[in-house]
């Protein structure tokens, strides 16, 4: 086509990706630093999972910000319509953009991984975490090389370039599918893995539903790493200003719902207190504040509470750090335990169990 011929009118793509973006942002910051805030009072529980979601949320509001600059320079119109001096700033906004979205998304994903650690460790269970692990790097680390040697020179991705090679774009439309049938399949399993523990827990109902809602949260992401699949059609197709937009806005909404999935189970006590209010949830119930098969009873308020570790009758073991798990699910207010151990082991021998809280034993019959 002949660039002095107007294409036909002027697109104005950009709101929409801002605006949806915009407003997931904001939530996923708020939910991040309630997590921050509920997993440092009133004593700290910080662990690795929430340091990378916080480098995780700090590169999404980098990246927003990237994409409000590269659409003030014109990204999501016709590139007739904008001046070579902008598209050139939009289109180093829109590398910077991607690369940070590569780095963003393997640090949520690890989070995750990292927080669900703690909830067993049964070689089945560790494997399967530490193999998500590993995929994740090695992709996010395929994706790099993608990014930055695709095509020589590399400043030929944000202006004209005399000669210019690129490997075919077979090659990445060939790793995005790859790509994201695994993320689609990681998605699934780290949402999925937590209805494990929930299984467990001897609450109502309505309680374990409230859990593994505020816990499945990741079950969105998987939905629109799905829906983004539907844009790979488009790769280095058509005009590169304004039908990129689509695509990126699909993968940024990816990794805020990733965020807030990852940051939801904080407000397991407020949302517990809200339904209670409205109804839904007995007063009489009490809060989840520690794993089933430890009984509050033997509780005082000063012993502190840490890790437990549950041994059933077949000899299995299950380790849960229940001060990380409090943070996570959330504390009721009566909740004043805050470090130690725990242990239950079930005895085949007489089918009786012994409990030891702190320095305390005692043996009481199975029912």
């Amino acid at each position: 086509m002949d660039p002095s011929v107007a294409p036909g009118p002027d697109t104005r793509f950009a709101p929409t990706y801002l605006i949806s973006c915009g407003v997931l942002a904001g939530l996923a910051l708020a939910l991040c630093v309630t997590r921050i805030y509920t997993r440092s009072r009133p004593v700290q529980h910080l662990a690795l999972d929430d340091y990378l979601i916080v480098v995780a949320e700090i590169f999404s509001l980098a990246g927003y910000c990237l994409a409000c600059a590269a659409a003030s320079h014109g990204w999501g119109h016709l590139s007739y319509y904008i001046p070579a001096a902008d598209q050139k700033v939009a289109f180093k906004c829109l590398f910077a953009l991607e690369l940070i979205w590569v780095l963003t998304i393997p640090l949520i994903r690890i989070s995750v991984a990292c927080s669900l650690m703690r909830f067993g460790n049964s070689k089945l269970w560790m494997g399967t975490l530490y193999t998500l692990i590993v995929i994740q790097s090695m992709i996010s680390t395929g994706w790099v090389i993608l990014q930055f040697f695709n095509c020589k020179p590399l400043r030929s991705f944000w202006e004209p370039v005399s000669s210019i090679k690129c490997w075919p774009r077979d090659v990445t439309l060939i790793y995005g599918w790859f790509t994201a049938c695994v993320f689609i399949l990681m998605d699934f399993t780290l949402a999925t893995m937590p209805l494990k523990l929930i299984r467990t827990l001897n609450r109502p109902l309505r309680e374990r539903i409230l859990i593994a809602c505020l816990m499945a949260m990741g079950l969105v992401a998987t939905i629109i790493a799905g829906i983004k699949t539907k844009t790979f059609k488009d790769v280095y197709l058509g005009d590169p200003l304004s039908t990129t937009v689509d695509g990126s806005m699909w993968a940024k909404l990816e990794e805020l719902v990733g965020i807030i999935a990852a940051c939801m189970p904080c407000l397991k006590a407020p949302a517990e207190k809200l339904l209670r209010r409205a109804g839904i949830l007995s007063d009489q119930q009490d809060s989840m504040s520690m794993p089933s098969f430890v009984d509050p009873r033997h509780l005082n308020g000063n012993i502190s509470l840490g890790t437990v570790t549950h041994v059933d009758a077949s000899g299995s073991t299950q380790t849960i750090d229940v001060g990380s798990q409090q943070s996570i699910l959330g504390r009721s207010k009566d909740t004043k335990w805050t470090g130690g151990s725990v242990t239950r082991v079930k005895s085949l021998a007489d089918s009786g169990s012994f409990r030891t809280y702190g320095t305390e034993t005692r043996r009481e019959q199975d029912v």
